[in-house]
């Protein structure tokens, strides 16, 4: 790659959550070397293969958005590359286009061109490197536990998270008068009738954990059997294959619920069947 031989014109691309307050935040770097474009937006690390990977996800951490909110940013990142991906783009090109999408009014933005960061002798990537760390806050995303991604695949597979009265990670109140009682479940389907779902994790788990787990998952699934929110088939456990001297919990739920283990792969299909059986 060429290396840059006098200071390059950049811009900052911004997103602004609250376009009242005026308070854009930066999520990502445009920069143009005298002969192409390049662009380096929020997650994107160098020789990602990947065209957009886990941006949109670091996006939504950066904005607390929920990540099905995530095309948000996709169609616009999509936008960006585009336009750095053509084979030649001049200064003029890059800016008319910037000013078009600042008149829009749109939460996108560019700020002006800036000129300010002595970097000849960097070749673009290393240049970008250096922008991006210097103007683009990247948020910490918490690393998610195996068996919360593969509950996603199976709400997914199973289409549940697509079905009408989804709610996922929810207290629900029940009951009536002095006897109102708030139950959790990882998930609940209100239609064709209601579902609860627990997710209970044995594997990699410190003993409280796991029977703070299953005590909870029990007193929501007996609570709402006897207050008549569930039937006793749609009391629904996923769970992992528990060690040895747990498997004496996991008979305590059979008495409340069904227990379908979450890397079987016939659980998504049986779920599916639990949820609308018609």
């Amino acid at each position: 790659m060429t290396t840059l031989r006098e200071p390059p014109t950049y811009w900052l691309l911004q997103y602004a959550h609250n376009p009242v307050r005026q308070e854009p935040k930066n999520i990502g770097v445009f920069l143009h070397d005298g002969h192409f474009a390049h662009c380096r937006l929020l997650g994107e690390s160098r020789g990602q293969s990947d065209a957009l990977g886990e941006c949109p996800r670091y996006f939504c951490r950066a904005f607390d958005l929920n990540e099905e909110e995530g095309w948000i940013f996709a169609e616009w990142a999509n936008w960006f590359k585009t336009l750095a991906g053509k084979d030649r783009v001049s200064l003029e090109q890059i800016q008319a286009e910037f000013d078009r999408l600042n008149r829009s009014g749109n939460r996108f933005q560019a700020t002006s061109p800036c000129f300010d960061f002595d970097l000849v002798g960097h070749d673009a990537d290393s240049a970008l490197d250096t922008l991006y760390k210097s103007f683009v806050t990247t948020p910490t995303i918490p690393a998610v536990p195996p068996i919360e991604r593969e509950f996603d695949d199976i709400l997914h597979l199973s289409e549940l998270k697509f079905m009408a009265g989804f709610h996922r990670d929810v207290d629900v109140e029940i009951g009536e008068g002095s006897a109102v009682s708030l139950v959790h479940f990882d998930a609940v389907l209100e239609k064709p009738a209601p579902l609860g779902i627990t997710v209970i994790q044995f594997q990699r788990v410190r003993e409280m954990t796991m029977i703070t787990q299953v005590n909870n998952a029990l007193y929501s699934f007996e609570t709402s059997r006897s207050l008549g929110f569930l039937a006793p088939e749609r009391c629904i456990v996923l769970h992992d294959t528990p060690p040895p001297g747990r498997i004496k919990h996991l008979n305590r739920l059979v008495k409340q619920a069904r227990l379908l283990l979450i890397s079987d792969k016939s659980t998504p299909s049986a779920l599916k069947k639990i949820a609308d059986p018609g």
